[in-house]
């Protein structure tokens, strides 16, 4: 493959990771079981963190590459939202009178890694199957930008979509937020700041797949079992604390 990111790597490795959703028929074993039967191991990134992002951000490129070309039926359209830069999905046909739903879609990455491109044929998809529009939001990153600039900039896109929605063949009445991981985890937290600065009527839905969350009732059992070993790890393994 020519990329010193997935040197070592089993041919199959590409072989085997076509996302389900691509598929009429669901896979027989998961993704991931698949993946590691064929490489044998769980590959982790090693080192410091840019050899972190480096090796996240190059894997994700070398795996669309891989991918069928992108569905040229979606318009998709970069600019900057008050600064953040943006990219927005159109479905075919759509048209001013539509009002389709419109989605501000962060990605993942551990708020390290991933961009624009790494989760763009994702973004496609959505857009036209649901159909809606979305708008792909490229947050600043750590370890170079400490957090809340990640939220800050998720916050920036959103508020800029909500002022926009006319002109992005949606309306003020249908914006929701969507991401997975890292992502889904800003989609709530846009949330939860919008409703907190009494803005509750911006946003009617969030679409969080495998987000960062937690729900209160379990703390006193997580307390236990999760955040007491997560603090002992904060500062000592891979993305932490320091970095974010």
């Amino acid at each position: 493959m020519g990329n010193p990111s997935t040197a070592g790597y089993k041919p199959e490795w590409l072989e085997v990771i076509t996302p389900p959703f691509l598929s009429r028929q669901a896979p027989s074993r998961s993704t991931t079981s698949i993946v590691e039967k064929a490489l044998s191991t769980r590959p982790v990134p090693v080192g410091d963190a840019p050899s972190i992002k480096k090796q996240f951000n190059d894997l994700v490129a070398e795996l669309n590459s891989q991918r069928p070309p992108p569905d040229t039926s979606v318009q998709t359209r970069d600019t900057s939202a008050d600064g953040v830069p943006v990219r927005i999905y159109t479905p075919p046909n759509a048209t001013q009178d539509d009002e389709l739903h419109l989605g501000v879609y962060y990605h993942g990455g551990g708020y390290c890694g991933g961009s624009l491109d790494s989760e763009d044929m994702w973004c496609r998809y959505i857009a036209k199957n649901v159909p809606c529009v979305l708008v792909s939001v490229d947050y600043r990153l750590g370890p170079e930008h400490k957090f809340p600039a990640m939220l800050d900039d998720s916050v920036k896109a959103f508020e800029w979509a909500y002022k926009h929605a006319s002109e992005l063949n949606s309306s003020q009445s249908k914006l929701f937020t969507i991401g997975a991981s890292a992502g889904g985890g800003l989609a709530l937290t846009v949330a939860h700041d919008l409703i907190a600065a009494g803005k509750r009527s911006q946003i009617k839905g969030v679409v969080a797949m495998v987000p960062i969350a937690a729900h209160h009732l379990l703390f006193p059992r997580l307390t236990k079992i999760i955040i007491n070993p997560t603090r002992r790890m904060r500062l000592a393994y891979r993305l932490t604390m320091r970095i974010i």
